[in-house]
């Protein structure tokens, strides 16, 4: 019997040549779109420390809903080919009988793409099978995207966020800042299923669940480039670039894939932290600096609180708003940014010195550490600005050591100048990254303070700064500052012993009251076997399933010591006689 053949409708091929780009309407095959390449090194974004949080984490899911909206509209289309392609399968076989050859060849071929899980690999299976032998096997209807995906997909998002600045971390360390494609995403199942907020799970659903979206995604082209390494190994994938947007939080800058000029306009432009400014402006320049567009260009979001709350301790004062002229020439005021703040505060070498020896800083509380951060990741100032400004704070948290001493300002300058040639500088001769820096700071900080107590407690006077500050010594007999890094060291020390510490006594109370809740459980199990609410085949049962191993092992001997103080009880009460009986005497 000679295999028939059956062409498509003309009218629903033109629409399937419309929307996805067909080519002439040759046999029932219904071609599927090309499979996308995988995604070259150039192809990636390119970031020094990516990141996707605030714009960049908006901006990614608006191009997930439109590109995902494209995709289900494309594939409800070519799903109605799909049934036109089964309605001619079912007429045919109405039509004519199979002969044994057919089905054995269509139940070879079902047998052998049974395992398939791509249905549009599938459906192109079953189109080469359909030319050769015969409209009888029919195509799988492809998913859409269903509107839960979008919340794991979210999920996913914060997953691989948290991954990359794990990443950034090592390399801030490092001060490493050359710019490198962002790394792939490495998918774990399980530990989607485990974020959680206010200890609240993210979305109360099971790894398998999280693995059928993952899928799905990888259907619709949202994540390329799969690569499965083995079941002990999580996946390890690309977000397609169309979707991805990325904030690099060296420069604060929005980043996309560089081969590739999305039309996405709605990012906000975010200051470029390689921006270069002065260190000390006269009052000429800081006019021209405010009617410079870069100023306008900075990030609302690093609006502060007023200067007078955030920074007290200045000896000099300046305005706190800065004058622009508006339309028609009328002045406009506009609030001060955190970094303009932070720049004012550096003063000049031997204005800092001559103020330390006047005793002005006695009192000086330092910079939040919380504005330095955001500076160090946000800010516009350079990394040989930041780095003037933290020896600038540093001496002037140092001048409540000298309460009861009067350094002269050329020791001070001599000691400022010997910091400004050695400190916080690396081999190359740069200045270290302000989010390396920032660091350094808080260990500062605290050696500063032990110093000045160390010094309140012995009563004793601190060397000239100079001397003090000399980086050789380092030895307690020679009394010097660089001494206090081996307190530091100890103090981190201690502080790891302790975190130690805490966790074995967590762990000794955790085993002490599940001790005491395994035997409650058991007194509780043998009480209802004692009132004949269990059997004793339940009451084992039970102590198998919900308690450890000894108590199974014990269990005999504690039925037999329950039952022995029973019966005491029961003859205490029913016996009228003052003999009592020992049970050793049986």
């Amino acid at each position: 019997m000679s295999i028939n053949t059956q062409r498509l409708d003309n009218k629903v091929f033109s629409m399937a040549s419309t929307l996805f780009g067909f080519g002439e309407n040759k046999a029932v095959e219904v071609q599927q779109a090309p499979v996308e390449k995988p995604l070259q090194l150039s192809g990636r974004i390119i970031a020094i420390y990516p990141a996707i949080i605030e714009e960049a984490f908006s901006s990614t899911m608006d191009n997930y809903r439109k590109y995902i909206a494209s995709y289900n509209f494309k594939t409800q289309a070519e799903n109605e080919l799909i049934q036109a392609h089964n309605n001619s399968v079912k007429e045919f076989c109405k039509a004519n009988s199979l002969t044994d050859i057919q089905k054995e060849y269509k139940r070879l071929f079902l047998l052998h793409n049974s395992k398939n899980s791509n249905p549009r690999n599938y459906n192109e299976a079953v189109t080469q099978f359909c030319n050769d032998y015969g409209l009888i096997v029919e195509k799988k209807k492809i998913q859409t995207v269903k509107y839960a995906t979008e919340v794991v997909f979210q999920n996913l998002l914060h997953l691989y966020n948290s991954q990359l600045m794990k990443r950034n971390e090592k390399f801030i360390k490092g001060g490493i800042t050359s710019k490198r494609p962002i790394e792939e995403f490495k998918i774990n199942s399980f530990l989607v299923t485990q974020l959680k907020r206010n200890e609240v799970n993210s979305i109360a659903i099971c790894s398998k669940t999280v693995r059928n979206h993952r899928k799905r995604l990888e259907e619709a082209g949202v994540f390329v480039e799969y690569h499965f390494a083995g079941r002990n190994r999580p996946v390890e994938l690309h977000i397609n670039p169309e979707i991805l947007v990325i904030l690099d939080v060296y420069t604060s800058k929005i980043k996309r894939s560089e081969n590739k000029e999305l039309k996405l306009t709605f990012w906000n432009v975010l200051p470029d932290n390689n921006e270069s400014t002065r260190t000390i402006l006269n009052e000429n320049k800081k006019k021209e600096n405010v009617e410079n567009n870069s100023q306008d260009i900075r990030s609302s979001s690093e609006a502060l609180t007023p200067s007078h709350l955030l920074f007290s301790t200045r000896t000099h004062t300046s305005n706190q708003t800065l004058c622009t002229m508006g339309a028609g020439g009328r002045p406009q005021t506009t609030e001060k940014t955190l970094s303009t703040k932070l720049q004012e505060l550096i003063l000049d070498r031997q204005e800092l010195a001559e103020n330390l020896a006047n005793g002005n800083y006695h009192n000086y509380k330092p910079i939040d550490i919380r504005y330095l951060y955001k500076e160090a990741f946000s800010g516009t100032l350079t990394n040989e600005e930041f780095r003037e400004l933290a020896i600038q704070d540093f001496f002037k948290s140092v001048s409540k050591i000298y309460k009861s001493s009067t350094p002269f300002a050329g020791s001070y300058k001599k000691a400022i100048n010997l910091y400004y040639q050695n400190k916080w500088i690396a081999f190359t001769g740069n200045s270290f990254n302000k989010s390396v820096l920032v660091d350094e700071i808080s260990q500062m900080r605290w050696r500063i303070e032990w110093a000045r107590k160390w010094f309140v407690k012995n009563e004793f006077s601190p060397l000239f700064p100079y001397d003090y500050f000399d980086m050789t010594r380092k030895t307690s007999k020679e009394v010097g500052f660089e001494y206090t890094k081996a307190k530091w060291n100890e103090h981190l020390t201690a502080i790891a012993k302790y975190d130690a510490l805490k966790k074995k006594q967590q762990s000794n109370a955790t085993k002490r009251k599940e001790t005491i809740n395994h035997s409650k459980k058991c007194e509780n199990a043998l009480a209802r076997f004692f009132k004949d609410k269990l059997t004793y085949s339940q009451l084992f049962d039970y102590v198998e399933q919900n308690l450890p191993k000894q108590y199974l092992e014990k269990l005999p001997d504690l039925i037999l010591k329950k039952s022995l103080k029973t019966n005491e009880k029961t003859i205490a009460i029913n016996s009228n006689d003052t003999v009592k009986y020992n049970w050793i005497e049986f």
